[in-house]
């Protein structure tokens, strides 16, 4: 549930989700334009090499000319397009074809890709406005973005860890994108555990192309426009070539969807805060401390108003809806915003007043050229340059015992007395009839409650981040056959996070009466009344709140140096070989907000800074076994291994090794090794210690799970508390995390097997399959509060054992009152992970006029299809199975269904084309459904069907898009989350989208 903002918290239990590209993948199986790839990733040198291993070959389609390309996942250019390892190709005109203003937007269709532990357009609370996302669901740190062959700086969006901010690519200047499906770390290094998606722009224009688009929901909202202008030049020896866009989105309301309101009518579940929040209608609630006690709303301030006017629970109105206990909506009560512990029959509906899909503006200038110095040496340049603005609105912040923070790690106590010693007016005990209506054992003592101040508004954030990487090189060829590259690039992402209207609890207990105002009645400090709606003066609102400002940089530098050609003559062909170096660093930077770092807002957090550098040399062989015999066609060997040096973690050795092999023309099978690393990043290692509140109730409190078993028992024993304590009723968790000097790199191990047909009896036919399983171990991340506190005080299985979770909530160290300790969750290896899955793709053209249809043009049919075997985390002895399930409890809810899909038909003819696509996203389960088994609304849900159209026109220089993105407003399922549905997954939140596009070329 929304309460405090969320802090990101990369959790390696964390589950994924994904979705499918609806238009028009290209399998670079099939070969990849060798037009396509002049510019292509470069990279570093030099290395040690190791023995062969089966691999085998996407599609062979050798060029018909003799030049040379470089494919990603290979440092070697070769005049066969074809590739040992599983490839997924996009182009432009498949981009161009969607809805997508931003790379999300069509990358989260393709069933290769998800965002299992990242970000998207759906992540309202705990967003920041970013977009990760990850392969083989090993989230968003462990997939290496590459933009032209080279490293793109991470952003940070206030998670545990960092990413590559896809809202950073230009749209509009990409070529194509190739999607690596394999392990890749002896190429490229760290990072490229799970693949690569290499985002390649455009290197040469000669002209000018301006465009744009625009589209709306069928609900009038959700606006998205974007304009264009791309101008390039050829000159005497080179090109350039300058790029301008400006992009907007509009965020959409919760209000706006019946779904994200009343999430399933059926289930009787509606997304209301338990025991802490706004209650509508009640301006106050006193709890008499007896069980068995009438607990009393009123409204106004005096005895006689509560003498006059007290109202029992069991009568109480709110918001609408009927929920439990006997509390219904309607009534005569004023709209009020307070509740207290205790009562948990009342609730505040948060989901309405605030943002289901965040905002966003982006302006981008981009610039690329190349000279040629001589007939064999080119220089180039190129620059992106992004400023992301972006916007998110969550409630009021909630005040309450239900939202420990550091000001109030127990409860927001209205005190009876004033720190002069007077007594508080603002408290009710201390109405002179406060006996008669609670009892003379409650009289002038202090009152627990929780509120949200609607004064100020809404939090509203802001994020300004500017990011831009500039890179120069050389790059030619030496003596007619060796490709060699040298350069440098320089990469800052610079983040500033603004959030207007955050609660100032220091404050905020000066109103209470806690501490003295001092000097600060000149800034609007005086006593207030927090009982009550709109109850603050405008001064008392103002002072309450502060606007939350806090600074984020990344950088990143690299030089690099590569060579590559033939080596040797073997009676088979060429043994072509590479060798590179690189140097890399990496640097981070945060300051927040005064008030956060001395613990006076909901949160605190110290600052960040860290760097480190990487030194590597790496080297390939291409190596033709046999070719041209009976059943070889061609049989190819490729290893490849890299040496790396890190200053923090020392040495680390990657291989890889593949087969291609070519039966005939009409099928191939290919296979690949390899093994991988990942170091921790700068920020998991140097991350300020921060607080987290995500969603959890204490186990042991009266909302508890485990209310007065043993192990409580045991708890407020060895805390020193009375076998009686009863803890505060909380709905988020006291948690702290931050980095961790003491981590270890990653490692990893990768198999893939394949097969491609393209059989010469159906013409234009491709099939691949691939088989692919990981391990990865010593995984970086961060435990699940819930799941320690549940495998503490439950013995819960988890994936770590109960002592071992018993350590982690600090069990034993309780409050005076019964409070939770900080719950750790700092960055740490938490255990290992394998996943396994089939990639399965089909790509069929034919004309017309083969099928007998009475019509000009061409048909092409397309499929992709993932299905997910296993997902498996595995620490101390115990296994987590992820595979087809959603877990609740992670940034939001993440999701990894067995099955996604992708199924596109296209017609076209000379000017026009239809197209028309089908994705799926499969069928989930609660992740812990083992221990609340059942087939109800909330605990699993089936798959969904999401269907696009479009249909393009060209006349001379001008070309016009429309289309329809989920044609028939298909919304998320329920699911039982802390929102409307699992943010991180595939699921559309955005309903049936209109829009279209327009270019034109001069």
């Amino acid at each position: 549930m929304e309460m405090t903002r969320k802090r990101r918290v990369d959790l390696t239990t964390r589950r994924r989700a994904r979705c499918k590209l609806g238009v028009f993948m290209i399998i670079a199986d099939r070969g990849v334009r060798r037009w396509a790839l002049d510019y292509r990733l470069r990279g570093s040198v030099a290395a040690v090499l190791l023995g062969l291993l089966p691999a085998v070959s996407a599609l062979a389609q050798t060029a018909p000319e003799t030049e040379t390309i470089e494919v990603t996942g290979s440092r070697i250019k070769n005049a066969d397009a074809a590739s040992a390892n599983p490839i997924t190709v996009v182009t432009s005109e498949d981009i161009a074809k969607t809805e997508a203003v931003t790379v999300e937007q069509f990358l989260r269709k393709l069933p290769d890709v998800d965002f299992t532990g990242g970000l998207s357009q759906n992540d309202n609370n705990g967003g920041y406005g970013a977009s990760n996302l990850g392969l083989r669901n090993l989230g968003p740190q462990r997939t290496l973005i590459l933009v032209n062959g080279q490293r793109f700086v991470n952003t940070d969006s206030n998670a545990s860890a960092t990413a590559v901010d896809l809202n950073n690519i230009p749209t509009s200047m990409i070529d194509r994108i190739e999607i690596l499906r394999d392990g890749a770390s002896s190429a490229y290094g760290a990072d490229a555990v799970g693949g690569v998606i290499n985002i390649i722009t455009k290197q040469h224009y000669n002209g000018v192309e301006a465009g744009g688009g625009v589209g709306e929901t069928s609900y009038g909202d959700g606006l998205r426009y974007n304009v264009y202008s791309t101008v390039g030049a050829d000159f005497d020896r080179g090109n350039i070539l300058i790029n301008v866009s400006h992009d907007h989105q509009d965020g959409i309301d919760s209000a706006a969807r019946a779904w994200a309101v009343d999430e399933h009518n059926l289930a009787g579940i509606d997304s209301f805060d338990s025991v802490s929040g706004r209650v509508a209608g009640a301006q106050g609630i006193v709890n008499p401390g007896t069980a068995s006690a009438a607990r009393y709303f009123w409204y106004g301030t005096g005895a006689s108003a509560a003498s006059t006017n007290p109202i029992l629970a069991s009568n109480a109105y709110t918001l609408g809806n009927p929920i439990a206990g006997g509390a219904y909506a309607g009534g005569k009560l004023p709209p009020g915003d307070l509740a207290i512990p205790g009562v948990p029959e009342v609730f505040f509906d948060y989901l309405p007043t605030e943002q289901l899909t965040s905002g966003i503006d982006r302006t981008q200038i981009n610039f690329t050229s190349h000279y040629d110095l001589a007939p064999d040496v080119t220089a180039l340049f190129e620059a992106f340059y992004t400023d992301r603005q972006s916007r998110q609105l969550l409630n009021p912040e909630p005040l309450g015992a239900g939202t420990p923070t550091p000001q109030f790690p127990s409860a927001f106590l209205i005190p009876a007395f004033l720190s002069n010693g007077a007594l508080n007016p603002a408290n009710p005990t201390t109405a002179a009839n406060a006996a008669a209506l609670f009892g003379a054992a409650n009289v002038d003592t202090p009152v627990a409650l929780s509120t949200r101040r609607f004064e100020n508004g809404d939090r509203i954030y802001t994020d300004d981040i500017n990011t831009y990487r500039l890179r120069a090189g050389l790059e030619g060829t030496l003596w007619s056959s060796y490709d060699w590259q040298v350069g440098y690039f320089y990469g800052k992402s610079d983040a500033q996070y603004n959030v207007a209207n955050e609660a100032n609890f220091y404050h905020i207990s000066q109103q209470l009466g806690i501490n003295p105002c001092g000097t600060a009645v000149a800034q609007g400090c005086s006593i207030a009344n927090y009982f009550g709606y709109q109850s603050l003066t405008p001064a008392q609102a103002k002072y309450s709140v502060f606007d939350n400002t806090s600074q984020s940089t990344l950088s990143l530098q690299d030089a690099y140096g590569n060579i590559s050609g033939p080596v040797y003559q073997l009676p088979a062909g060429p043994l072509n070989a590479a060798f590179g170096f690189e140097y890399r660093t990496d640097g981070i930077n945060n300051v927040p907000n005064a008030v956060v770092t001395q613990g006076d807002s909901a949160t605190f957090e110290a600052p960040t800074q860290g760097s480190y550098a990487t030194a590597s040399v790496y080297g390939e062989l291409n190596v033709p076994i046999l070719s041209n015999l009976p059943f070889v066609k061609a049989l190819t060997g490729n290893v490849s291994s890299r040496y790396d040096y890190n200053t923090t973690f020392g040495r680390s050795l990657t291989y890889k090794a593949g087969l291609d092999y070519a039966v005939d023309d009409d099928f191939r099978l290919r296979g690949n090794h390899s093994t991988g690393f990942r170091a921790p990043q700068v920020k998991e290692l140097y991350a300020g210690a921060a607080s987290t509140s995500p969603t959890g109730t204490d186990p042991c409190a009266a909302n508890g799970n485990f209310t007065g078993n043993a192990q409580c028992q045991l708890d407020f024993q060895k805390s020193g508390l009375s076998a009686g304590t009863v803890p505060p009723s909380i709905t988020q968790l006291p948690g702290i995390l931050g980095g961790n000097p003491n981590l270890k790199p990653e490692t990893s191990t990768e198999w893939t097997f394949g097969a491609v047909a393209t059989p010469h009896w159906v013409p234009g036919l491709t099939v691949t399959t691939d088989y692919y399983t990981v391990l990865v171990r010593n995984e970086i991340g961060t435990y699940d509060p819930v799941a320690l506190l549940a495998a503490c005080y439950g013995g819960v299985p988890y994936i770590v054992s109960q002592a071992q979770a018993c350590k982690f909530v600090n069990f034993g160290h309780r409050a005076a009152d019964g409070s939770l300790p900080l719950i750790s969750v700092l960055n740490t290896n938490v255990g290992d992970e394998s996943t396994s899955g089939i990639d399965f793709t089909a790509n069929y053209g034919i004309d017309a006029a083969k099928l007998y249809l009475p019509v000009p043009g061409h048909i092409n049919l397309t499929g992709s299809v993932n299905y997910l075997l296993q997902d498996n985390t595995v620490a101390e002895g115990t296994t987590v199975k992820n595979a087809g399930t959603f877990n609740p409890n992670l940034n939001g809810g993440t999701g990894e269904p067995r099955w996604k899909a992708l199924m596109g038909v296209t017609y076209a003819q000379d000017t026009w084309s239809a197209d028309f696509t089908e994705r799926y996203y499969g069928g989930v389960h609660e992740v812990s459904s083992a221990q609340s088994p059942g087939d109800y609304p909330g605990n699993e849900a089936a798959g969904v069907f999401y269907s696009d159209v479009s249909a393009s026109y060209r006349f001379r220089n001008i070309s016009l898009t429309v289309g329809v993105d989920n044609l028939f407003d298909k919304d998320p399922p329920f699911l039982q989350t802390s929102i409307p549905a699992i943010s991180d997954g595939g699921y559309d939140f955005t309903g049936r989208f209109i829009y279209m596009k327009t270019t034109v070329k001069f």
